[in-house]
């Protein structure tokens, strides 16, 4: 598996969902201004209270989006170390882990590979384990069959 070609991936997923959080966003505040035109009363000041959180909802979901973009493209490119850390790609007898953000598993080479934050409960199992390795999480046992 290719480090670098498995970060673009990722960084290709999470632009795509900054792209269309940011068009969300737009078409609110075209709708609100448009909304702003038209209409007076108790019905409007709901609607545009309820744009208004909807924008913030898309804000805070957007800012998250981007520190997890600064993540990403900070992950290295090289295997470095024999060990799980932060940027490997995990190769279990259940799944393949890639040790980056948390998003939707991404398809890499007929492959399913699951983006997984460190903080994620089965990954601090296997933190700094080696190949050969066997951990126990939720009475499902994985053994590492290779790091990447």
């Amino acid at each position: 598996m290719d480090r670098k070609e498995l970060k673009q991936l990722v960084l290709n997923a999470l632009n795509n969902q900054i792209e269309a959080i940011q068009n969300q966003i737009s078409s609110l505040s075209e709708d609100a201004q448009n909304d702003a035109k038209s209409s007076a009363g108790d019905k409007h000041e709901t609607g545009l209270a309820m744009m208004h959180l909807e924008q913030e909802k898309l804000n805070t979901k957007l800012t998250e989006f981007l520190d997890m973009q600064q993540i990403a493209l900070k992950l290295s490119e090289n295997k470095t170390v024999e060990k799980v850390v932060l940027g490997s790609i995990v190769k279990t007898n259940k799944a393949v882990f890639y040790l980056s953000v948390p998003i939707q598993s991404v398809h890499y080479k007929n492959t399913q590979v699951f983006c997984v934050s460190v903080h994620a409960p089965l990954i601090q199992h296997l933190l700094n384990k080696e190949v050969g390795a066997e951990v126990t999480f939720n009475n499902i046992s994985h053994k590492i069959v290779e790091i990447y």
